[in-house]
Formats: C-alpha cells, structure tokens, sequence
C-alpha cells in the first residue's frame, strides 16, 4: 500500500499539469463520445449522482476543514457570501439565455451558459490548485465530471439540431480552451492567496460549489431517470471515492 501511494504522489508540475488538462480531456471525451454512443437517461442520472457526491466530497474532505478552522471569520462570511451571490447571478444570467433560446430556436444562447459553467469550473480548479496541490487535483477530478456531461449534453444537442461534425468539433475545443483558460487566470493570482484573503477564496469556492450541487447537478439527475432506483448509490459512491483518493494521494 505504501508503494502504491507514493506512486501517485505527484510534483508540483505534475500536479498542475493535472489540473489544466484533466478538466479540457473530459470536455473533449464527453464530446467525441457523444458521436459514438448516447447514454440512456438512467445512465445519466447515474453519472450525474456520481459527480454531485465527487464534488461534495471534494468540499467536505479538502476545502471546508481549511477555511472552518480559519482565525479570519470576517473574510470566509464574506467570500462564501460573495461566492453564493456570484453563482446566483451566473444562475439569472443563463436561466435568461436559455430561455431566449429557445424563443428564438438558436443554440448560441445554450452554448453562452455552458461556457460560462465551464470557465467558473476552470476558475475553481485553479482557486483549489492554489490552496495546495491535492485540492487542485481532487476539485479538477470532481467538476471534471462535470465537464465530460454538460460536454455529451451540449454536443448531443447540436447533433440533434443537424449540426455539422465540424461545428461540433470547434464547440468541443472552445469549451475546452475556456475552461482550460479559467485555470490558467486563477494560477496567475496564485501568489496572493495568504492569510484572509487564502480562507475566503476557499469559503467562495465552497459556496459556489455547493450552488451547483444542490441546484445544477441533483435536480438535473432527478429529472432524467423515471425510474430512480439505484441511481443514488452513485452518489456515495462519488463521495466514498474522493476519501479513497484522499487517502491515496496522502
């Protein structure tokens, strides 16, 4: 068990590298998958549970214990306040795109609120990398998830619309250069996260974390299952693993 562990224990290069690409690599999987194979609702409710419980337990295992045990109580209130009203305004924003699109039948509006997901996901893996290495990879391994599914939904339907393979493939790699950008903007600002500032950044990450738990991804898996039995054991399942990689990666 040892030699396992420190097999995956990762530089701090590797680390990052982890965190830029992992979250795009799912984004181009759940992109070219789609053109293979379209999963089932169970199935998608499945891998919707499965990542709702890898990002809880990246919140609970990783990020809340650091800003919880924080002396600087007035700057976590303020960044988890911050983080809730900032995902509810992104929340508005793409409510009201959707919304437009399908008045107006365009898929541009569909692709705005998917970007904006992903580039506040790539934000977050960036936040958490800059907290500590293990954050980083716990959060990219967690809300990779949920880049591989908004990726399969959104190309799925362009595919339904009758949207070119090359149309398909340049939405693919946008979506993964905005996410891949988001990690990148939040490393640059890496150097000032101490003290005050270091703890509300976590709480901020923490609340809009949770925003796309409780909000995005259970009804989500709720409404694409008729049958939901056995789906929600994916979701302790998703929690038990980010422990298990916890552990692993010490």
């Amino acid at each position: 068990m040892q030699t396992f562990e420190a097999t995956c224990k990762m530089s701090p290069l590797t680390s990052f590298l982890f965190c830029l690409l992992a979250p795009p690599f799912a984004i181009l999987s759940g992109g070219v998958l789609v053109g293979l194979w379209r999963p089932a609702a169970r199935i998608q409710a499945a891998v919707q549970h499965f990542t709702a419980g890898l990002v809880l337990g990246a919140i609970a295992i990783e990020l809340a214990p650091e800003f919880v045990q924080s002396p600087h109580r007035v700057e976590v209130v303020a960044g988890f306040l911050i983080g809730a009203i900032f995902m509810l305004l992104v929340a508005r924003l793409t409510t009201s795109s959707n919304h437009d699109n399908a008045s107006a039948n365009r898929s541009g509006s569909l692709l705005f609120a998917v970007a904006v997901d992903l580039f506040v996901d790539g934000l977050l893996v960036g936040t958490s990398y800059a907290v500590g290495a293990n954050q980083g990879v716990l959060v990219a391994i967690a809300l990779g998830g949920c880049g591989f599914f908004l990726a399969l939904t959104t190309i799925a339907t362009l595919q339904a619309k009758g949207a070119s393979r090359g149309k398909k493939m340049t939405v693919t790699l946008a979506l993964m250069l905005v996410t891949a950008g988001g990690v990148y903007l939040a490393h640059l600002f890496s150097a000032t996260l101490v003290g005050g500032l270091r703890s509300g950044t976590l709480a901020f990450a923490t609340a809009a974390l949770l925003y796309l738990v409780v909000e995005e991804l259970m009804p989500e898996a709720h409404e694409a299952a008729d049958d939901r039995s056995g789906t929600p054991a994916f979701f302790f399942a998703g929690f038990l693993a980010v422990y298990l990689l916890q552990q692993t990666l010490g």
